[in-house]
């Protein structure tokens, strides 16, 4: 999601020229001092909903001491909604943004303007967010997922559903854990747990799964693949884990010459990237890239994950934090 800030649109004056003290800026305006910033969540879920106060952004100033008017612009619905007018009055103290019903990216706009007769121009900030759904019926963000040759359980602690497939003597889970009695949604928005799952530190996977199933031991993963070696990375693995989805229409696993996309075991590994730990929240990246999962082992004080990187069909096998790294969760059963 980029903010980005803009001098006020040609197109969005013409559009609400029926908004007061809008106009036109010409060669001889000059510029007002301050900011102005506007904030969604970068996710967010179909018609979801954010209030803004008006007195916290109300951050632009006129060198003569002129008043500022300041509207919201919804893109989606092409509706400005003036709450200050250049002369003072406030018509609303706060506004209400709702997001579009259907998914994809979405931009809100926060304007300042001045009278008609003012020398300053307007100044407008922007930001995107995109709007999902969770499902994967097909009607939700993530499309593509094959239900063929799985089964489906409920977790009692949440009631939530997921499918399972059997591989060899073991039920997997074919979803990331969503769970959230622990871990932390992607890129901190609630909405995004049950689209990608939510992701765990490695200290609080090892009893995240729900009753009955377990984090797979390293041992689990390495016997998926025939004659595979212990504590190595697994070689024409990957392919057969990984599933062709898309999010919000969007190839989620790029295309790589070196790398057969058939999920012939029935994991369907989304890459959902990983979190690493940033002073009291989390930093995320490598999704549509990487597929991060937790085992139950540990070595050297560290925990050991297996991971897939997109342009090659290899599992690798790596020692991450247990406390300052976040990954997903794949639960199995006997």
């Amino acid at each position: 999601m980029k903010l980005h800030s803009i001098l006020l649109p040609a197109l969005l004056a013409a559009a609400l020229a029926a908004v007061p003290g809008c106009k036109k800026n010409d060669t001889t305006t000059k510029a007002l001092s301050g900011y102005l910033s506007v904030e969604l969540p970068p996710y967010m879920g179909c018609g979801e909903t954010k209030t803004f106060l008006i007195d916290s952004l109300m951050t632009l100033i006129c060198p003569d001491g002129e008043l500022i008017g300041y509207y919201f612009y919804d893109e989606e619905t092409r509706i400005a909604d003036t709450l200050v007018t250049p002369d003072g009055t406030v018509r609303k103290r706060y506004y209400t943004y709702t997001a579009p019903s259907v998914m994809g990216d979405a931009k809100l706009t926060l304007a300042g303007f001045m009278s008609k007769d003012s020398k300053y121009s307007g100044f407008s900030t922007s930001y995107t967010t995109t709007v999902v759904s969770p499902g994967l019926s097909g009607t939700g963000s993530i499309t593509g997922f094959d239900t063929f040759g799985s089964f489906t359980f409920e977790d009692p602690r949440d009631d939530k559903e997921y499918y399972y497939s059997m591989i060899g003597e073991l039920d997997w889970m074919r979803q990331n854990l969503a769970w959230t009695g622990a871990g932390v949604p992607f890129h901190g928005c609630a909405v995004m747990t049950d689209v990608f799952g939510r992701y765990y530190s490695w200290e609080d996977a090892q009893t995240a799964c729900p009753p009955g199933w377990r984090l797979p031991t390293d041992a689990e993963v390495v016997a998926l693949q025939e004659n595979a070696v212990a504590n190595k990375d697994i070689p024409g693995l990957a392919g057969k884990l990984m599933a062709d989805l898309y999010f919000n229409e969007k190839r989620m696993w790029e295309y790589w010459r070196d790398v057969k996309i058939t999920d012939e075991l029935c994991f369907s590994a989304m890459p959902t990237g990983y979190g690493t730990a940033s002073d009291s929240s989390y930093e995320f990246s490598g999704d549509y890239e990487y597929a991060v999962f937790w085992t139950s082992d540990e070595e050297d004080g560290l925990g050991i994950c297996r991971y897939i990187y997109q342009n090659k069909d290899i599992v690798y096998r790596g020692r991450m934090s247990k406390t300052d790294f976040v990954a997903s969760v794949r639960c199995v059963r006997e």
